[in-house]
């Protein structure tokens, strides 16, 4: 809450200042004007963003029969989508790819090749790209689709012997007196995608991979169930305005309270009133003047003999009270003549605020006159009429 001295700095502030805030206040309206306007306008503004149009998914599945007799699996047992095989009573993997995609409409065809194939690569692990010595592929299924929709699926099944191909990758690194490298196996499936997607051409070839790793008695096969892949797109879309934080009423309403602002001060700049007077001035500061120096200051009456001592007048309440501090006194404020004093043996300092300076004296009961008071100012006096003490 603000005090009534703050608040009679900003009526003098206001004034003083008053073309300044005025120009500032317009400044606001036409600010607040122009957002709002701005807000509602860009409500109609679009952007580029990138949004998903379509997806695909593609992945193995893969199993083997078990072939040997064997004292765990019966012979004809079919084992699926394990991690490792054993290559003496299960060395055939069979494995089906499938693809398919999501969209909103589409047709297209699809061709789906997968190739058998043997690698030596780079030995550097944490590389995400590594140098590929040799490779030599051999494609083992191919089937093709016309007219695929969304949602509906296309697939292609292919076997390997897996010890086989390990066998023949150690000939061809031995072949070529290989000692560098990684050796891998693995099968590898293109899918060709040709035609129209979400009402967008489509020409595009995904690979996929089933990692094999043959160690003499079992093989390990890793290889995505269900990968998906989204195609983005940049489109326009709608966004909101740009006034930030701010809304249209938040805006609208900052023009409105401008102007109420500029339509209050103008009336009060016309009447007179948005200046304190100096006499609402003076009686503020008195006021503070009071409280601030309430600790040294008692209240009381004092006779009319000792206000007729020898006077001396102080210009300010403060030198009073610094009178007061010389004179190990209090300052004595005379609740009937609105008079601070401080007596000091036969004299008396006196300070009169604002509007008293004229020597002004409040009328005094004469029969309170006569009542003897003490006032505590140490001088000396037999019957005690003017008699002090500390």
């Amino acid at each position: 809450m603000i005090s009534d001295r703050r608040r009679v700095r900003l009526r003098s502030a206001l004034d003083e200042w008053f073309v300044v805030v005025v120009v500032a206040l317009l400044g606001l309206a036409l600010l607040g004007g122009w957002g709002a306007y701005g807000a509602v306008a860009d409500d109609e503004d679009v952007e580029q963003r990138t949004v998903e149009a379509w997806s695909t998914t593609g992945g193995f599945d893969h199993g083997a029969t078990v072939q040997e007799e064997n004292e765990v699996f019966p012979v004809g047992t079919e084992l699926s989508d394990r991690s490792v095989y054993f290559a003496a009573v299960a060395p055939e993997l069979e494995a089906t790819f499938t693809y398919a995609y999501d969209a909103p409409d589409g047709d297209v065809a699809v061709s789906l090749e997968a190739d058998r194939v043997i690698r030596s690569v780079e030995d550097a692990d944490e590389k995400e790209e590594r140098a590929e010595y040799w490779v030599t592929n051999e494609t083992i299924a191919q089937d093709e689709t016309e007219g695929l929709a969304p949602g509906e699926e296309h697939a292609t099944s292919f076997s390997v012997d897996v010890p086989e191909l390990a066998e023949e990758a150690e000939e061809i690194r031995d072949g070529l007196n290989d000692s560098t490298g990684t050796l891998e196996t693995a099968v590898v499936v293109r899918a060709s995608v040709e035609g129209t997607i979400d009402g967008e051409p489509v020409d595009r070839v995904d690979t996929y991979e089933m990692a094999l790793e043959f160690d003499e008695t079992t093989y390990a096969v890793e290889a995505p169930a269900a990968e998906e892949r989204t195609e983005e797109r940049t489109e326009e879309v709608a966004v909101a305005g740009s006034s930030g934080g701010f809304g249209p009423a938040a805006l609208a309403l900052l023009g409105v309270g401008s102007v109420a602002a500029l339509g209050v001060l103008g009336v009060a700049r016309r009447k007179g009133t948005l200046a304190p007077s100096a006499a609402e001035l003076e009686r503020i500061d008195a006021r503070y003047e009071r409280e601030e120096f309430d600790d040294w200051i008692s209240r009381g009456s004092l006779p009319a003999a000792v206000r007729e001592r020898s006077r001396i007048e102080i210009a300010t309440l403060e030198d009073l009270v610094d009178v007061a501090v010389d004179c190990d006194r209090r300052v004595l404020e005379d609740e009937r003549d609105g008079r601070y004093y401080v007596v000091d043996g036969e004299a008396v300092y006196v300070y009169a605020p604002e509007g008293l300076e004229d020597g002004e004296v409040l009328e005094v009961d004469p029969q309170e006159a006569e009542e003897p008071t003490v006032i505590g100012d140490g001088s000396g006096g037999e019957d005690g009429s003017d008699e002090s003490a500390s």
